[in-house]
């Protein structure tokens, strides 16, 4: 996947507990399945696998809050 430097940024502040700008090993596996856990679920609705998805703002919520990470 080809993702931009400010999501990087933001996954880094998301998983950074101690605030150096860096993340433990632990934390990154957690990053790791956090997003298998939300690709797994994107997959579901990219059904001609173009990256790309259009869903209803209630099926976004439904999505987000059924999601196990």
């Amino acid at each position: 996947y080809r993702l931009s430097d400010r999501f990087y940024d933001l996954l880094i502040k998301k998983f950074d507990r101690s605030g150096r700008g860096t993340v433990a090993f632990d934390d990154f596996i957690q990053a790791c399945v956090s997003i298998q856990t939300l690709t797994t679920a994107f997959s579901q609705h990219d059904h001609l696998k173009t990256g790309e998805i259009t869903i209803n703002y209630e099926d976004f919520l439904l999505l987000v809050f059924s999601l196990k990470t």
